[in-house]
C-alpha cells in the first residue's frame, strides 16, 4: 500500500469513526429513525451528483432495483437504525467497538451459507472476537441493564452489515461501486421516508442547536457520501484486503473523538474486550501471522 493510500485509509477511519460521534451527538435531539432518514437521503443526493458527473446510469429494470433495495435494507436501514438506537444507551466509544465485530459476523455468515470456505485463522479469529465481545458484556450481566440493550443493538447492526456482504456477493457481483452505493442509498431513503411516515415518527419539537445541525450534515455528507467515495477509491487501488483494514482503525478514531468531544470513558474490562476483538480481526486478516511464520527471505537465500 502506497503512502498516499495509507493516508486515505487513515482519513477514512477518521470520517467513519466520526459517524459514531456525530450520531451520538444527534440522537439526543433527533429521533433515531429521522436521523437515519436524513443521513441516507442527503447522502443519496450527493451520490447522485457524483454518478451524473461520472456518467454512470442508474439501474434500468425492476429486478436490479429489487437487488439494491435488499442491499439498502441490510446495509443501511437495519444497521444505521440499530446503531443509532444503541447510542441512546451506550457511549460513542462502546458503540464503535461493538461494531468492530462486523468482519467476524461477515465471515460466520458467509461460511454458514457456503460462500466462503472455512480456514484455521478465520475460525480462530472469529472465536477470539467473540471472546472479546463476551468481555464487553461482563460488566452487564443482566439484559435489563440499559448498557446490555445498547450492546445487543450494536451487535444487530454488525449482523446487518454481515448479511449485506452475503447479499452483495449473491446478487450484486460486478456492479460499479459508485452505482451500487448510490442505488442502495436511494432505495434506503425511500424505505425510511415511508417508514417514518407510516409510524408518524415525531420531528424535534424545536430547532436543534447549530452544533447538532452541523453534526447531522457531517454524518450524511462526510461519514456517508464522502466515505463511500473514499472507500471505493482505496478498494480499487489497494484491494479489498487493505481496504478492510479500516475496521481495525475505526474504533480507535471513534474512541478518541468520543473522549475529546463527549468525555467518553472506557473501563479496563471494555478496553481489554476491544483489544481482544482487534486481535481477532488481525487473526482473520491473516497477513501479520503469515509474515511472522514465514522464514526470512534473506536467510533463505543465503542457505
Amino acid at each position: 500500500m502506497s503512502s498516499e493510500q495509507l493516508g486515505k485509509l487513515l482519513l477514512l477511519s477518521l470520517v467513519w469513526g466520526g459517524s459514531f460521534l456525530f450520531s451520538g451527538m444527534a440522537v439526543v435531539y433527533v429521533h433515531p429513525l429521522w436521523l437515519v432518514t436524513i443521513r441516507v437521503t442527503l447522502a443519496a443526493v450527493v451520490m447522485l451528483l457524483v454518478l451524473r458527473y461520472l456518467r454512470i446510469p442508474l439501474p434500468q429494470n425492476l429486478p436490479e432495483w429489487l437487488a439494491y433495495l435488499g442491499m439498502g435494507v441490510l446495509n443501511n436501514v437495519i444497521p444505521f437504525t440499530a446503531i443509532f438506537y444503541a447510542q441512546t444507551f451506550i457511549s460513542v466509544s462502546l458503540a464503535s467497538i461493538i461494531n468492530a465485530m462486523t468482519p467476524v459476523f461477515t465471515f460466520l455468515v458467509l461460511a454458514a451459507f457456503q460462500v466462503e470456505t472455512l480456514s484455521v485463522n478465520r475460525v480462530c479469529g472469529a472465536l477470539v472476537g467473540i471472546g472479546g465481545t463476551v468481555m464487553l458484556f461482563a460488566e452487564q450481566v443482566s439484559l435489563a441493564e440499559t448498557a446490555s440493550v445498547g450492546l445487543l443493538l450494536g451487535l444487530l447492526g454488525a449482523l446487518g452489515y454481515a448479511f449485506a456482504s452475503l447479499w452483495g456477493k449473491l446478487f450484486l457481483q460486478g456492479q460499479p461501486p459508485v452505482k451500487a452505493a448510490t442505488s442502495q442509498l436511494l432505495s434506503s431513503a425511500v424505505v425510511m421516508l415511508v417508514l417514518v411516515t407510516l409510524l408518524q415518527v415525531p420531528l424535534p419539537p424545536s430547532m436543534p442547536p447549530m452544533t447538532i445541525i452541523a453534526a447531522i450534515l457531517a454524518l450524511a455528507l462526510l461519514s456517508t457520501a464522502f466515505a463511500y467515495v473514499l472507500f471505493f477509491d482505496i478498494f480499487a487501488k489497494s484491494g479489498p484486503s487493505n481496504a478492510m483494514l479500516v475496521t481495525l482503525l475505526v474504533p480507535i478514531s471513534a474512541s478518541l473523538l468520543g473522549w475529546l468531544v463527549m468525555d467518553d470513558q472506557l473501563s479496563l474490562m471494555q478496553i481489554c474486550g476491544a483489544l481482544i476483538i482487534g486481535l481477532g480481526l488481525v487473526i482473520i486478516d491473516g497477513r501479520l501471522l503469515k509474515k511472522l511464520t514465514q522464514p526470512n527471505s534473506g536467510e533463505s537465500q543465503q542457505s
